[in-house]
């Protein structure tokens, strides 16, 4: 510990040396080790040196009791925000060397297992979310809904039938992958089989035509078109500038004819 830290201590009362010799040298008793780690301890807390003090003068055996518990929470809730900001960093790792792997013009087909997403209301085009910036809104509340409960970013799905018929009624769900269907929030079983995944690079405004290339080559293979679409966003904002080195990620379900 610096120095200027324990003349601090002094001044202000918290943890006095034993002595101070002729040349001005502070000493202090190894019986007053105890003390300099409960007082570095409660610091890590970031409990304010008034309070700390305020303890120490009048310590009992049963604030100590009451302190603990209390800090015992704060360190737990600290824990539960670590986990989800490392699981955030993980996932933001996986997506990210995914979409700067991902090559432009190949769409492969992959067996999928069932999956377990917590999905949002349909928002369609004639709801007043539909609009950009309530879009966007909409998603962060989504995103903020779910963090502790999911494994996975924000992402959305569309009905397939919307794809080919754009006049059609369009459904847009958000969803996160779950890892308990045991929520309060909707549930929904993503198919186990196969899919069709392909990738768009650039401006979101421009995935239309990433799409109209998947289905083509989907339609080339006679495959049959599931129900839904999904978009994950592999690389966007948080990663880049500018928005032509965005990635998606584009799982359309199909079926052999």
């Amino acid at each position: 510990m610096n120095k200027r830290t324990l003349f601090h201590y002094d001044e202000i009362g918290l943890l006095r040396p034993i002595r101070i010799d002729e040349r001005g040298y502070r000493y202090y008793s190894y019986h007053q080790l105890d003390m300099f780690l409960i007082i570095r301890i409660l610091k890590e807390l970031n409990i304010p040196l008034k309070e700390i003090a305020s303890y120490l003068e009048n310590r009992t055996a049963q604030q100590m009791i009451d302190l603990s518990k209390r800090e015992i929470l704060h360190i737990d809730q600290q824990i539960d925000t670590l986990h989800q900001i490392k699981r955030m960093l993980e996932d933001t790792l996986i997506m990210t060397e995914k979409g700067l792997s991902a090559e432009p013009q190949h769409i492969h087909f992959e067996h999928q297992e069932q999956e377990w997403l917590i999905r949002s209301n349909a928002i369609t085009e004639e709801d007043p979310r539909s609009g950009y910036l309530e879009w966007i809104e909409a998603f962060r509340q989504f995103e903020h809904l779910t963090q502790s409960i999911a494994t996975s970013f924000v992402g959305t799905m569309t009905t397939i039938e919307h794809l080919l018929s754009p006049k059609s009624k369009k459904e847009t769900y958000f969803f996160v992958k779950a890892n308990s269907i045991d929520t309060s929030l909707s549930t929904f079983a993503k198919r186990k089989g196969k899919y069709a995944i392909g990738f768009h690079h650039g401006r979101h405004e421009e995935i239309d035509k990433s799409y109209k290339r998947i289905l083509h080559f989907i339609e080339e293979q006679q495959q049959t078109l599931g129900i839904f679409a999904y978009e994950e966003y592999l690389i966007d904002e948080v990663s880049v500038q500018s928005p032509e080195q965005y990635v998606t990620q584009i799982t359309i379900e199909v079926a052999d004819k």
